[in-house]
């Protein structure tokens, strides 16, 4: 399972009034319900808050595995917990390509959240540990980061050699007092 194709989309979009992210999901065949189920599980057990998504994702196509809405789910879930902020999702088959899925997230932390997630799932299903704190705090330092406005200035090598005129020094030219050149004396030089 790995994410082929990421896109940002402005407010209006087809899927959402507010600005989301769109991807592109691609899960391998040798998932199967048994498989799916017992994933479930696990991630319930890891993520307590994932029993509560099940209405939150909005399926576009009868023809999405449960392993593609788990994932969309366990991203949602991710970015609750770490933006403590409530979202929505949308989940839908792309067109003549087997096995690749569309998955919306909102635009604020969809990324990170999505290729967290997609770390999850794909760690729970070969049987091996995931550090959910790790990332947690790493997407928590993402949102923080993110949030803080930028109201700072930062010296680079070329900034610190330049000098800053006062702005009382600084005056724009007048125009009453601009002078054109006749067209003899243009012509004369």
């Amino acid at each position: 399972m790995k994410i082929i194709d990421q896109r940002y989309l402005e407010s209006g979009n087809r899927y959402s009034t507010q600005p989301c992210l769109l991807s592109i999901l691609e899960v391998d065949d040798a998932v199967t319900p048994e498989t799916t189920e017992k994933l479930q599980k696990r991630l319930y057990h890891v993520l307590p808050g994932l029993r509560r998504l099940r209405g939150v994702v909005g399926k576009r196509a009868d023809a999405v595995p449960p392993v593609v809405e788990l994932v969309q789910q366990t991203a949602i879930e991710l970015r609750r917990l770490a933006l403590n902020d409530v979202a929505i999702g949308f989940v839908g088959v792309v067109p003549r390509m087997q096995g690749r899925y569309r998955l919306v997230l909102p635009a604020t932390a969809g990324a990170p959240a999505l290729a967290m997630a997609t770390q999850l799932v794909s760690a729970m299903l070969a049987g091996r540990s995931y550090n959910l704190k790790a990332g947690l705090a790493h997407l928590r330092a993402l949102a923080d980061r993110r949030r803080k406005p930028r109201g700072y200035l930062m010296h680079t090598a070329r900034t610190i050699l330049m000098s800053v005129i006062p702005r009382r020094t600084f005056s724009m030219p007048s125009i009453f007092r601009v002078s054109m050149p006749s067209s003899s004396a243009a012509a004369s030089s």
